[in-house]
Formats: C-alpha cells, sequence, structure tokens
C-alpha cells in the first residue's frame, strides 16, 4: 500500500514547479535574460519550505551572484582558466566573513564557476555581472513572490495549533482517569506515545526554523523555549507516570483518595486556571493506601515521584496561557 504524501513536501515541490514555470514564462517573453540558467538556478537555490528562509536564501543569491561576479571580473583580468577560478573563491571566503554574507558563500562559488562558460574572458565586463545579477533577482523575485502569494506558511499558528494538540490529548486523558475514579467508568488505557511524540517533534521542527527567521522575537514575546522545553519535559514524565500507573491493579487503587487528588491536580494544573505550587511529598498517604489495600509500596512510591515534576511542568504549561 502506498505510503501517504507528506504535506509539505508536496507544497514545497509545487511551489517550486510553479516558481521555474513563470520564471522561464518571462524569460521567453521578454526576451532579454540570454542565459535562462541563471534565474531557473536562483529558483532552485532560493524556494524553501519556510517562506522566511526564502527571504533570506533570496538575499543571499543576489549578494553572491553581485559579489562573486565582481571578484571573479577582478582576478579574470589578471589571471584565466581554473587557476582564476581558485583565486577568486580564495578572496571571497574573507571578503564574505567580513561583510557578514557567509549564507552567500555557495552562491559567490557557483558564479565563479559558472562564468568559466563564457566563450572569451573579454565578455566578463562590468555590463556583464550587472545583467547576471539582474537575471538572478527575476529568480528570486519570482520565488518570493510565489511562495508568499499562493502557499503562505504561518509558522507561529502551526506551532498553537501542535501545542493545542498536546493540551487536548492530555486534558481528554486525564477527564477519562477522573471518570474512572469517581463515577466508576471503565479504567482508560495509557496513551499511545506517537502522536504525542509526533505533535512535540513537529513543535521543533518549527521553533527551529522561526529561531532563524525575522519572526525570533515574537517567539521570545512568548516564551515559545521555555514552552517547548516543558512540553519535552511532560512528555517524559507523564508517559513514566502512565506507565507506573497502568502496572497497578484496577479493584485496589479505583477508589483511593490520594490517586483521584493526584489526578485532579494535574487536570487543574494543565487547565490553567489557577496553577499551584507542586505540594510537598506526602508519602504517609500512600503507605496508608499500600496497607489498606495490600498494595506494593515502591510503585505507589515511585508514581507519586514521578508526579511531582509532572504536576510542576503542567503549571508551567497552564501559567503559559495566562495573558
Amino acid at each position: 500500500m502506498p505510503s501517504r504524501l507528506d504535506p509539505a513536501l508536496m507544497r514545497n515541490s509545487l511551489k517550486l514547479a510553479v516558481a521555474t514555470l513563470v520564471t522561464a514564462a518571462i524569460a521567453v517573453h521578454f526576451q532579454r535574460i540570454e542565459f535562462l540558467w541563471y534565474p531557473l538556478l536562483a529558483v532552485v537555490m532560493v524556494v524553501d519550505d519556510n517562506d522566511d528562509h526564502t527571504l533570506q536564501a533570496a538575499t543571499g543569491r543576489v549578494m553572491g551572484t553581485v559579489l562573486g561576479g565582481l571578484i571573479t571580473f577582478l582576478v579574470h583580468t589578471v589571471l584565466s582558466g581554473w587557476a582564476g577560478v581558485l583565486v577568486s573563491l580564495v578572496v571571497m571566503v574573507p571578503a564574505l566573513q567580513l561583510l557578514g554574507w557567509q549564507s552567500a558563500l555557495g552562491t559567490a562559488g557557483i558564479t565563479s564557476i559558472m562564468f568559466l562558460m563564457i566563450p572569451s574572458h573579454v565578455a566578463l565586463n562590468w555590463t556583464y555581472v550587472f545583467n547576471r545579477a539582474l537575471d538572478t533577482a527575476v529568480g528570486c523575485l519570482v520565488a518570493i513572490v510565489v511562495g508568499l502569494l499562493f502557499w503562505p506558511r504561518n509558522a507561529v499558528g502551526e506551532m498553537e495549533q501542535a501545542e493545542g494538540r498536546l493540551r487536548r490529548q492530555l486534558s481528554a486523558q486525564l477527564q477519562r482517569y477522573s471518570d474512572w475514579l469517581e463515577r466508576g467508568h471503565a479504567r482508560p488505557r495509557s496513551l499511545d506515545p506517537a502522536p504525542l511524540t509526533s505533535d512535540l517533534q513537529r513543535l521543533e521542527q518549527l521553533l527551529g526554523q522561526e529561531r532563524a527567521g525575522p519572526r525570533r522575537q515574537v517567539l521570545k514575546r512568548h516564551h515559545w523555549e521555555q514552552r517547548l522545553r516543558l512540553w519535552q519535559l511532560t512528555h517524559f514524565h507523564w508517559v513514566a507516570w502512565e506507565r507506573l500507573l497502568a502496572d497497578l491493579p484496577e479493584r485496589q487503587v479505583q477508589g483511593a483518595e490520594p490517586l483521584r487528588r493526584a489526578v485532579l491536580g494535574l487536570g487543574q494544573q494543565l487547565m490553567g486556571n489557577d496553577p499551584q505550587p507542586t505540594p510537598p511529598r506526602q508519602p504517609q498517604l500512600w503507605c496508608q493506601l499500600a496497607a489498606s489495600q495490600q498494595l506494593p509500596l515502591l510503585p505507589l512510591l515511585a508514581m507519586a515521584e514521578e508526579w511531582r515534576p509532572l504536576h510542576a511542568c503542567l503549571g508551567g504549561l497552564g501559567r503559559s496561557r495566562l495573558p
């Protein structure tokens, strides 16, 4: 059975195909672009799954083309062939680092090598460099417009959706535990870690992309770095807490008051209505439960100990929802 297509991959493929088609149509219609591979190469190198990265790549592509062409032009007035390309590359690295354009190094190097295709080095003049920079700018502009107009991405909105799914999964599971302990419903099965892990990985991926974009101040203002760290810790402690809870016999723990209060506390923390500090350890409550219900003490104490960091993490996530 064929695997399901990745929406992000399909989106980026469509964006690249449309941008390439539009760029080729512009080149054929206006007949000004002498070498079509310059704008097409710009489209391929600029188009990115993240629109903010597309803008950065476009800037680097244009700057790399201009600087690569200028340096190659100056060097080729003295040297020619591969020796000239080697010297051009040696000069480009410190020049780009000095200007802070390290991201344009690959483009500048490719430009230097592509200029070897010129039949005569006499043709490598200021006009040629300027025209190739304009050709590259056309490809960059088309890639940016296609990405922003047809398939815009709201990474922050996707992060909020991923966090919302995580909250809903934990909230629904805590409600099922509450129904089991208070109303005698069937004991819920532990949550499948796969959906939790998938949403958490998506959150990490989007946050990693946005760190390098212009919205990094928005991430800082809304404490996304701290929220991601809290979700990572919550994921770890939740899985461990549920596994310990699942090992306890159902009849003996169903009416246990300490467990009922523990589940209620986690739900209140996650909702964020009134997050409370984590209470101190109360091993005597679990010792009394173990003695009255003839339960093993160590698993109960381990579950109570795992509950404490989970309670603290959910409280932090609850407070992050407050205005």
